[in-house]
């Protein structure tokens, strides 16, 4: 689909519905439902571009999120065109697209906005990391081994945004960008015989993939949604890669001691954090989720630049610049062997 006949799905809607973009997908939020609709692009991580494999991803993602959220995760739903309209569902007209269908779950409990209010307290993370280490703890091992080199490729995919860098942050930002990646190659050369001894451990896993607190909902119980079903090598990680988002997300919102505390949690149930290396090893994987969303951030501009107004684009840069200091905040340098 594009962003025309979104416009005109949405029209059709009426006015209940509202449009939320991310890089990715358009996602059409309801009363009562939410869409999901992926872009028809492609990147390194990820090929949306024939309806075929936009379809074959809405269908992994019901299923890979109903293992944690089986009460938001409905159905997989063709989009139609007929007679100048476009709609949801089954009936006449030609399917021109797929989306998933979902509940939606009240907002104001997204464990981002509680965080900014000031309302998520240490029993509501306590619940988390038993609700968390539960599911890891049964989560299916997977054979491939993380390595180093393949850790470092991803790191080093961000030098696709280097000029955006240059252009939006100046050139001792990308001077750094570019060293941040040269470093990070030496960390994960004296990391890799505990990555590879871990992994032998029973610690790579199949598991969540994008556990920030946007996909987070503090309900009686947690509820986790949204996983990252487009690619499973970003998905099929160390339980120290996974946590290690939400660790970064706490830190970023000033809330360490949050951070500290869901750990002491968690590894009461799940011990995870076995050795110094694996501190060394969590503090790596901050700063490679710190790199991973200042990434999206910078490829969401460069979607942007064509569409947004001046104030716009300026707004958006300024996220680049502040997920740009969350990375400064895990310098490589300043790991401790």
């Amino acid at each position: 689909m594009t962003s025309t006949q979104i416009e005109q799905l949405l029209s059709g809607l009426g006015r209940m519905y509202a449009l939320i973009e991310t890089h990715i997908s358009w996602v059409l939020m309801g009363p009562e439902r939410v869409y999901k609709v992926r872009k028809p692009i492609r990147y390194a991580f990820l090929d949306f571009s024939t309806p075929e494999l936009r379809k074959a991803d809405c269908e992994k993602e019901l299923w890979l999120n109903r293992r944690t959220s089986p009460q938001i995760y409905l159905q997989v739903v063709p989009v139609r065109e007929h007679g100048g309209e476009i709609t949801f569902g089954e009936g006449p007209g030609q399917v021109i697209d797929h989306a998933v269908e979902m509940v939606r779950l009240d907002s104001d409990r997204q464990m981002d906005v509680l965080l900014r209010k000031g309302m998520v307290e240490r029993h509501d993370i306590t619940a988390l990391a038993v609700h968390l280490a539960d599911f890891h703890s049964r989560a299916i091992l997977v054979d491939s081994c993380p390595t180093a080199h393949g850790l470092w490729l991803d790191l080093a995919d961000v030098l696709k945004v280097e000029p955006l860098t240059h252009d939006v942050l100046g050139p001792e930002a990308a001077a750094s960008l570019r060293w941040m990646v040269s470093r990070s190659k030496t960390v994960l050369d004296r990391l890799e015989p505990r990555i590879r001894e871990r992994h032998d451990m029973g610690f790579s896993r199949d598991v969540h993939g994008d556990l920030h607190t946007r996909n987070i909902f503090l309900l009686p119980e947690p509820v986790l949604f949204d996983c990252l079903e487009f690619n499973d090598h970003l998905r099929q990680i160390d339980l120290l890669n996974e946590l290690a988002f939400l660790g970064m997300d706490l830190e970023a919102f000033g809330r360490s001691d949050l951070w500290h505390h869901f750990l002491s949690a968690y590894q009461s149930e799940f011990p995870v954090i076995l050795t110094p290396n694996d501190k060394v090893l969590l503090k790596f994987y901050m700063g490679y989720r710190a790199n991973v969303r200042y990434k999206i951030a910078a490829l969401r501009g460069i979607q942007d630049q064509k569409m947004l107004n001046v104030k716009e684009l300026t707004a958006r840069f300024e996220h680049m610049r502040q997920y740009f200091e969350d990375i400064t905040e895990f310098k490589y340098d300043n790991i401790i062997y």
